[in-house]
């Protein structure tokens, strides 16, 4: 999967009527720069808003209500299941989508099932100005919807066994959601055909979207690759592995279905029950008819260090640490009931772009709540207790690595916000080293990110370097990168584009101005008795003295 280019036909924020070309990439990273509020972030959001609308106009169990407040025309290349590489454009206008094949000749083949689309847009921001993950959100709202009508139906059906009754509910809900059912095409229903309604097995969107709860996640699901190459993504960082996990299941109250109990029972098989501390009372007889759990909520305990337990869970898993976290995904996506009913009807509404986020520490169907990791020195340390570059670091290799191997999108928003200089002037290597950890694969893969370091930039070509700032109007200008990138110094890259004239603070500057005004002798000796190495001070000595 490869973004090839992006043109907007109308507004979005401060982008307008622009035309992004990203042909020209080596590589699979591709940087982001400017100042702060200089639309970087805008263009991630749009790139997202218009995979998750495209989304959910091509399945068939999403709904979209309304159109994009802009037009998108979008042209990316992505493998087939011959792996052979295809070129699609798709054009999103108002209330229409119409994709196409592009030949190597140049002609446009109508796709008249859609356009193929990458496996996953994976998504990440560092900041709590998140606007990136409302597209994801819109699109988790519409896997939680068609869970929460079932839900509804399914108790209706359980309070009635008349056929008569059965095959009126059937109609009302084939009536109001014809997308939740399988053959909602067919115009022509008898009785016959409402008994023998059959629902949508939903999957959930290919958007992940990576917040506090769903990296937890993430970074338990490492333990089903083998532990030398989770040692290799996290060894620099001085991190081995999951050794430990906590995990807080509750089948109690919301939207359960039958999906969230066999996951849940997964999880009790593989590390047995005397690994379990329930919570509440034991279930009726009724319900452990309906559960076959001994309990509908507890915590628990997975201790890896236990051949026995790992095993057990990478055959329920295939061996896939993808597989297992979307398992696990699902149903924390249950818990979506908990959004205000008014972020929730925003985001039903397709042309919304404006600002919601999801509610922290709320309680969930299934969260981690303690996980352990074993660092260099064979010591436990609890991965709440990391700092942030440590915790952010981990979390953006190991979204790399599980998602690295296929076609997928990442949009990282200033991923390295949090980390050291040394780890900030390896990001490049570490994150190269998470996409390719799985023996190939990640060259289909390709990520996005906006950054401030130019320790990022001067890694890449400048063909894979976007220069973003505000023009004289307000709107976002993006300029290519005319000089090469690739090796720059770190104080050549900060003054070119980050608007730096000198690399020491610039109180210090006004200070030394102050210091001139009392005479070259009196500056002189003020520079030499207070302040530390710098070209800045060479210069000015040298300057002084002469």
């Amino acid at each position: 999967m490869r973004l090839l280019s992006l043109e907007l036909i109308g507004q979005y924020k401060g982008l307008k009527d622009q035309y992004f070309d990203f042909r020209n990439t080596e590589g699979n990273i591709l940087a982001l720069i400017g100042l702060n509020g200089s639309g970087k972030s805008q263009l991630l959001e749009l790139i997202a808003e218009t995979f998750a609308y495209l989304e959910r106009w091509q399945r068939e169990d999403f709904v979209t209500r309304t159109s994009l407040p802009f037009g998108v025309n979008i042209q990316y290349a992505i493998k087939n299941q011959n792996q052979t590489e295809e070129m699609i454009l798709v054009n999103i206008n108002k209330d229409d989508v119409k994709s196409y094949k592009i030949t190597n000749d140049g002609e446009r083949h109508l796709l008249l099932l859609g356009a193929p689309l990458p496996d996953y847009i994976v998504g990440y921001a560092s900041g709590l100005n998140e606007n990136l993950q409302r597209a994801f959100m819109k699109n988790y709202l519409q896997y939680f919807e068609i869970k929460r009508i079932s839900a509804q139906r399914q108790k209706q059906l359980t309070e009635h066994i008349n056929e008569e009754q059965i095959s009126e509910i059937n109609q009302k809900f084939l009536k109001k959601y014809p997308h939740i059912f399988k053959n909602f095409y067919s115009e022509d229903y008898d009785q016959e055909n409402y008994l023998s309604l059959r629902e949508v097995n939903p999957q959930l969107s290919n958007l992940i979207y990576l917040d506090y709860d769903s990296t937890s996640l993430l970074l338990l699901s490492l333990v089903l690759l083998p532990l030398e190459k989770v040692e290799q993504i996290f060894g620099e960082l001085g991190f081995k592995y999951p050794i430990k996990a906590k995990i807080y299941y509750d089948l109690r109250s919301g939207v359960i279905d039958t999906d969230a109990i066999r996951d849940v029972k997964m999880l009790v098989r593989s590390i047995g029950e005397n690994n379990i501390t329930p919570i509440g009372n034991r279930t009726t007889n009724d319900q452990f008819d309906q559960y076959e759990l001994n309990f509908l909520a507890g915590i628990i305990e997975l201790d890896f260090s236990n051949s026995n337990i790992l095993n057990n869970l990478r055959e329920a898993n295939y061996h896939d640490p993808r597989s297992f976290f979307l398992r696990l995904l699902k149903l924390q996506q249950l818990g979506n009931k908990k959004w205000p009913i008014t972020n929730r009807r925003k985001l039903a509404k397709d042309d919304f772009i404006g600002t919601v986020k999801t509610p922290l520490k709320t309680q969930l169907p299934l969260s981690v709540v303690e996980l352990r990791f074993l660092n260099n020195k064979n010591q436990e340390v609890c991965f709440d207790d990391l700092s942030d570059g440590e915790a952010q670091l981990m979390q953006v290799l190991a979204a790399s690595t599980i998602f690295g191997l296929g076609q997928s999108l990442f949009l990282f928003d200033e991923p390295e916000t949090h980390l050291n200089p040394l780890w900030r002037t390896y990001f490049h290597t570490y994150l190269q080293n998470a996409l390719n950890v799985n023996d190939g694969g990640a060259e289909d893969s390709q990520i996005f990110l906006s950054t401030h370091s130019p320790f990022m930039i001067s890694s890449l070509k400048k063909e894979n370097v976007l220069f973003f700032k505000r023009n004289h109007n307000g709107l976002i200008d993006l300029e290519p990168v005319a000089d090469e990138t690739y090796g720059a110094s770190f104080d050549v890259i900060i003054k070119k584009y980050f608007g730096l004239k000198s690399l020491i603070s610039h109180s210090v500057i006004d200070e030394i101005r102050e210091q001139l005004k009392l005479g070259d002798a009196q500056a002189k000796q003020w520079i030499e008795d207070n302040l530390g190495l710098s070209a800045e001070r060479a210069y000015l000595i040298k300057k002084l003295s002469g």
